[in-house]
Order: structure tokens, then sequence, then C-alpha cells
């Protein structure tokens, strides 16, 4: 057996959407693969590239991490570090916005003149939400209350209408975060982001270009696994996923778990195949300089190593 180390980031960061290397994990598609793969989490990190997987990745504590592409944009943009996306994991935004009551019908221009709560303190999700406030001329007339920080009570403090966000009137969340209030009835979902931002690469698996060179075999191996959980998830329905996976998610609530993967798999987030395309990096790429997470065009061909996954999944 090859042996790979994954740091997955902080604790808080095990979410619902990374569950597909927990299927290959737990399926024994990497070890099909000749790979035993040894899952790390890293100290409490700030979400950007100064957090716990990123200088476990270059300092070669870890061979690879899950993360947003958009940290080895700004990286390459700013000529700090090479790391490269070898493998697609979640392809849409997977943040949500929720209010206390349904809302038929709504859009996003139901926002208009109200407060919305970012409660998740995540530069990617804050980005996308004021990117497509903007796009939708809604700057001015919507409040968007941000976190300067994590707090685990933001959630039951807005359903309670205490707290920073106690007086708006839609919260912003991951699905993973929201989905034990959407299930207990607490929230009702109002409308995902995905819709607004478009198919984009939120999350991949990333290593070290050097590290890359000298593994290639070895990161086949692994997104070939990735590709077959990719297809498992896909072909199964959402109870017996969480089945699969509840080990991996210690005291969270089953039907919280159903009822997120189900929602996930409505809105078709993962990759169909550990690809990241061209469209979808540039697509990316543009709203991340739009709304000024760097300057300059960032070159795909540099940072998405397509031969590594070539064939992997449907």
């Amino acid at each position: 057996m090859r042996k790979l180390r994954m740091n997955q980031g902080d604790p808080t960061e095990g979410r619902i959407y990374f569950l597909p290397h927990f299927v290959a994990q737990d399926r024994g598609f990497f070890a099909d693969e000749g790979l035993e793969v040894e899952f790390v989490w890293a100290k409490h990190g700030d979400h950007l590239a100064k957090s716990g997987q990123i200088p476990a990745v270059l300092s070669g504590a870890a061979d690879l991490t899950v993360g947003g592409p958009m940290v080895t944009m700004r990286m390459f943009a700013e000529g700090s570090a090479h790391l490269v996306n070898f493998g697609a994991l979640v392809a849409k935004n997977p943040w949500y916005l929720a209010g206390r009551a349904a809302e038929p019908g709504f859009t996003l221009e139901s926002l208009a003149g109200r407060t919305v709560f970012d409660a998740a303190s995540i530069t990617t999700s804050t980005l996308s939400l004021r990117h497509a406030l903007s796009q939708a001329g809604l700057t001015d007339t919507v409040e968007v209350i941000e976190l300067a920080h994590e707090d685990p009570e933001a959630i039951a403090d807005f359903i309670a209408g205490r707290g920073p966000g106690g007086a708006a009137d839609v919260i912003y969340h991951s699905m993973h975060a929201l989905a034990p209030a959407l299930a207990a009835g607490e929230l009702h979902a109002l409308s995902d982001l995905a819709r607004f931002t478009g198919d984009v690469p939120w999350s991949a698996y990333i290593t070290r270009a050097e590290t890359l060179e000298a593994r290639r075999a070895d990161f086949a191996a692994f997104a070939a696994a990735i590709g077959r959980a990719l297809d498992w998830v896909a072909a199964t329905d959402p109870e017996a996923i969480a089945e699969q996976v509840a080990a991996y998610y210690p005291g969270y609530p089953r039907a919280a778990l159903i009822h997120g993967v189900r929602a996930y798999k409505d809105l078709g987030l993962w990759a169909t195949a550990p690809v990241i395309s061209r469209a979808d990096f540039e697509r990316f790429r543009t709203l991340l300089i739009e709304t000024g997470w760097f300057e300059a065009p960032v070159p795909y061909e540099a940072l998405v190593a397509t031969d590594v996954a070539a064939g992997a999944g449907a």
C-alpha cells in the first residue's frame, strides 16, 4: 500500500459536502487502488490561505488537502506558492439562504429592503453573496450583517431573534450548518446560491506542484477512487449515503444528515467526474477578480492538472 496523508482543515470544515472521500475510504475504493489514505485535522484556521491545511501541504506535513481553488489562484497570483488542483469535488456553491418562515416564490429580488445575516464568516461564501447581490443591482438595498468570527450559536440566535443577527430577516450559511434546523422545522430553505453563482469548482483536492510530479501515479489512483465515490453517491439514495458516512459525523443528527445529502443531491452539488473544467474554473476566476480577491488572471493550465483525473469517474 502506498500512503497518502490528507489534511482536511480544521474540524469545523468537516461538512456534508466533503463526504465523497469518506465514501471512498469506507467502501474500500482507496484500498482497491493500492492506497492507504490517512485523514488528519489541522488546528483551527481562518478559512483562507493561512488556515491549517495549506501550511501543512506546503511544509510537506500532508501530501494533499481538500479546499477551495480560490486559495490556489490567489497564492499563484501573488507568487507565494504553486499549488495544483488535481481533482474536482464540489462543483457548485453549497451555501443557502434560509428564513424563519417559508416564502414560496422567493427570488433574490425578494431581499430588497431586507437584512441578511451572513453567519458563516467564510470568505468565498461572503464574496459569492455580495457578487450575486451586485449582479442583481441589490447592493444598496440589502443590508448584510457579517460575523467577525465563527459563532456556534449564530443559527440558534437567529432563530430566537437575539444576538448580532437577531434582527435580520434571512440567514446565510452552508447546508451542513442549516440542516439540523431545517430538518427540525425551525428554519425554511429559501434559495440555494448555486443558481446565482453558476457551476464553479468550489472545493477540490489540492497538492504542491512538486509533490504531484513526484507522485503522479499515486494522485491518479486517488482521483480514480474519488471518481468511483462520486459515481456511488450519484447512484445512491440519501438514506443509504447517510448510513454509509454517519460515523464521520459524530453527534450530527441523522435526520439532518439525510436532509442535507438530499438537498445537495437535488442541487447536483458534487462533480460528476473528478476533473475541473476550464469553463467552471474561468467562471470562478471571474467572480473572484470582480469581487477583488485577486487582480491578475491566473492560468487554468498552471493550476489544474486535468491529466491526473482523466478517465476517472463517469
